[in-house]
């Protein structure tokens, strides 16, 4: 059996200390390293755009970059790498500020050892994958792998700061499925938990990369879209969606057919906050899920597309 390999990427423009760090993790028998280094803040976000390592070792004090910036600026694009930092004995209270805002540990030049810088990084890998595992649970739906309502609500006031910034407006599509609760009454929740996870990975399918599917609940869906120019796009989203979710589901032999009432508002035209618009979406939601039919309708209108 083949030994592990960790895949470090050091930030770091000293090549003293480059070579220490190599030297230092090549003692080390039970786990194998492969180090790569950079020597500047700017190249290690460009590597980071094209590989995901393990774990990041970053010097403070770049040439691009200076003190606790240097963290705060690679943390806000690679969350989920832990990163240890360093840094000389005088600037320790900027690595422990690094700390506060989220590295997993620091080191002091000159009193790292090969244990030590090996522990440390063993360590900081597994906290984070413990700290990835708390966010996932709060933020993400299990059962679909889609984002919950918390997540929804955060990402859409980010939608609402992003339209008012660029002038767009933010579209928010209510989801109820219909005929879903003859499913779970006849067949068990556990089918029903089946379907579920299907419309999950079929309503990912249905939307653009900029939009979020969540779920908020039950057999109810909510789309953010982002940028919507115009009202045409949200109709051949909406089609499509209703289209998708409506194909029949084969599981465990069985074949079940529902379909999906949707419900349409937008920022900021027909709302200031996201309770309202999701209150407008909701009510126009109902509008369609009256007639029995697969279809949707806009908040500020009466008029039901059936799909």
């Amino acid at each position: 059996m083949s030994d592990p390999i960790t895949h470090v990427l050091l930030i770091e423009d000293n090549p003293i200390d480059i070579l220490l760090i190599r030297e230092l993790l090549s003692k080390r028998k039970k786990t194998v390293y492969f180090v790569e280094a950079v020597n500047n803040l700017k190249s290690g976000l460009v590597f980071l755009q094209k590989e995901k390592p393990d774990i990041i070792l970053l010097d403070l004090y770049l040439p691009d970059s200076q003190g606790i910036k240097t963290f705060d600026t690679l943390y806000a694009q690679m969350l989920d790498i832990p990163i240890i930092v360093s840094t000389a004995h005088e600037d320790e209270n900027a690595a422990l500020l690094a700390v506060n805002n989220g590295a997993q540990d620091y080191l002091l030049k000159g009193n790292i050892t090969s244990a030590l810088l090996s522990r440390s990084i063993k360590y900081a890998i597994e906290r984070k994958k413990a700290e990835n595992k708390i966010t996932y649970l709060a933020l993400y739906d299990t059962l679909t792998d889609l984002p919950n309502r918390r997540l929804f609500f955060d990402r859409l006031s980010q939608a609402f700061s992003r339209a008012h910034r660029y002038k767009s407006k933010v579209g928010l599509m209510f989801i109820d499925l219909n005929k879903f609760k003859a499913i779970n009454d006849n067949y068990g929740h556990e089918m029903g938990d089946q379907v579920l996870q299907n419309v999950g990975t079929r309503l990912k399918s249905a939307i653009r990369e900029t939009d979020t599917a969540a779920r908020l609940g039950g057999d109810e869906f909510g789309i953010i879209l982002q940028d919507i120019k115009e009202e045409s796009v949200t109709n051949a989203i909406a089609t499509k969606i209703i289209n998708t979710i409506k194909k029949d589901y084969l599981i465990r032999d069985y074949t079940f057919n529902i379909g999906a009432s949707v419900g349409i508002s937008f920022y900021p035209v027909d709302g200031k906050d996201e309770n309202d618009l999701l209150s407008r979406a909701d009510k126009a939601m109902y509008r369609v899920k009256k007639t029995g039919k697969n279809g949707f309708c806009f908040s500020s209108s009466d008029l039901i597309t059936h799909v």
